[in-house]
């Protein structure tokens, strides 16, 4: 039986997307509604759907049955984060990221060291995101996973965030396509998190 529940509250934590309605058919799908700002291309919304419902419950999903409405008005402020730059230091066995993140006229440096194996080093570069802008914010954020998918014949990085509140936990999965940087696409998986949720 398909959780409904528990998909929209998947897609709702899209970067974007403000409402969603999953309308179930006994164990399938019959049709995902989404409204969004204006700030993606509702291809990149679908795709973005796709992926968070993949990666989260490993159903595989027809793009057909996603309908995107988008609403009109201002892309938040908030939105411009962006990585200005990110650069590596090796310290042996550790790896030191360093990133630089811009806003306006604004620039934010955050720091973080890891064990360099593969994965460890993906979570170092968004831990050192969640370094530049935890002044911003009372919560704590744990970066828990991090996983590269294939879908649609691309790569994309997927980043579990975990976000603490006094005693609620909340969890949070920012994406990026995974281009040649793969520590890069990491950094903007998290800051997609934190610029949505902080």
């Amino acid at each position: 039986m398909v959780d409904a529940k528990k998909l929209e509250s998947i897609i709702s934590q899209i970067s974007g997307v403000t409402a969603a309605r999953v309308v179930p058919d006994g164990d399938n799908l019959r049709e995902i509604h989404v409204i969004a700002d204006s700030a993606k291309n509702p291809k990149q919304i679908v795709r973005d759907v796709e992926t968070a419902i993949l990666a989260s419950t490993g159903l595989r999903i027809d793009r057909k049955i996603i309908s995107v409405a988008q609403m009109t008005g201002e892309v938040q402020s908030k939105l411009a984060y962006a990585v200005k730059s990110l650069r590596t230091e090796d310290l042996g066995k550790n790896l030191r990221v360093i990133v630089n993140i811009e806003h306006g006229d604004e620039e934010f440096e955050g720091v973080a060291e890891g064990p360099k194996t593969s994965i460890q080093k993906l979570k170092t570069a968004a831990n050192a995101v969640i370094n530049a802008l935890d002044e911003f914010s009372d919560s704590i954020y744990s970066v828990d996973d991090v996983r590269i998918i294939t879908l649609a014949g691309k790569e994309f990085l997927l980043c579990h965030i975990t976000k603490v509140d006094g005693n609620l936990e909340t969890s949070l999965i920012g994406s990026a396509e995974l281009n040649r940087d793969s520590l890069l696409a990491a950094a903007n998986a998290a800051l997609e998190v934190l610029v949505r949720f902080q």
